[in-house]
């Protein structure tokens, strides 16, 4: 892992918070789409990048206290640039280890940093794995799991939202690409890189285009099957997708019926026969219909 320096949390935010005030009065209303030029110099900002990795130091130090993360989704936490995957006026927060809304309505978030790694140990995610992902975002969770996955590793995310679906694709590099689900409204990809993994954005109904994914049975990159991540609640288990599972296959979705009782389900399939685990109380978003 890469070693982050011993500070003291407040003192390692405050640079961050300072530079975030570039950005915090660039929209008059910060539930507009985030325009592409203010994208682009927050990720052209090298103060800004340095001071968040400084201030995700200490949240580094303190899930690698709190739970038995590999080192190398600990290093993933500290790399990937959470400020570029917030909103704008949010960038203050991005070291926090807490949700950010990315809509008025609640409907979306960039979800806490130790949220993606719970999943991502249950799935138990390696290098050259190959993962699929319902709800991109705006592309965090993708960001983690190419680092963790490494260049032999793919991951293909879903979103219904086509704004986020967009800003994700620009904040991934990924470009347009035909060769995505027919069914998708849209969708785009980017190859393996110093960033990790290759990646395919795919816009349009989670569980119908997982459900297509599901159903050619191992992973078109490889012989492994998928590792599938589902970062929503849902109302009940997903049996489509559990039946749809390869031998070897796992499923981590939120699970309940409302926000307050929600559990972080464990579906794994082993000798043709589906494995389910319980891991405890969790607070998600809940799952969107069709756009």
């Amino acid at each position: 892992m890469a070693s982050p320096p011993s500070i003291d949390s407040r003192a390692a935010v405050a640079p961050l918070a300072a530079l975030a005030a570039r950005y915090d009065d660039r929209r008059p209303d910060r539930w507009a789409q985030v325009p592409e030029p203010l994208d682009a110099a927050i990720a052209q900002d090298v103060e800004l990048a340095e001071a968040g990795r400084v201030a995700r130091a200490p949240l580094v130090t303190e899930l690698a206290r709190r739970f038995e993360f590999p080192a190398r989704y600990l290093d993933a936490i500290l790399l990937v640039p959470r400020e570029r995957f917030v909103l704008p006026e949010d960038v203050a927060a991005s070291a926090d280890d807490t949700p950010l809304p990315l809509d008025r309505a609640g409907h979306a978030t960039v979800s806490a940093p130790h949220a993606y790694l719970l999943t991502y140990s249950l799935l138990g995610l390696a290098p050259g794995d190959h993962v699929l992902e319902l709800g991109t975002g705006t592309g965090y969770g993708a960001a983690l799991a190419r680092r963790i996955l490494g260049p032999t590793g793919h991951v293909t995310s879903i979103e219904i939202d086509p704004a986020l679906h967009a800003r994700a694709a620009r904040l991934l590099g990924a470009r347009p690409d035909r060769r995505g689900d027919d069914e998708a409204l849209a969708s785009s990809s980017a190859g393996p890189s110093d960033e990790g993994a290759s990646v395919a954005l795919l816009c349009g109904d989670g569980r119908s285009l997982a459900e297509r994914a599901l159903a050619r049975g191992r992973t078109p990159f490889s012989e492994r099957p998928w590792k599938v991540a589902v970062t929503y609640a849902l109302t009940e288990p997903p049996a489509a997708l559990e039946e749809r599972l390869a031998d070897g296959g796992v499923l981590v979705a939120p699970v309940g019926a409302w926000e307050g009782h929600q559990e972080l389900m464990r579906v794994e399939r082993r000798q043709g026969a589906l494995l389910r685990e319980v891991h405890g109380a969790v607070r998600y978003v809940a799952e969107r219909g069709q756009p």
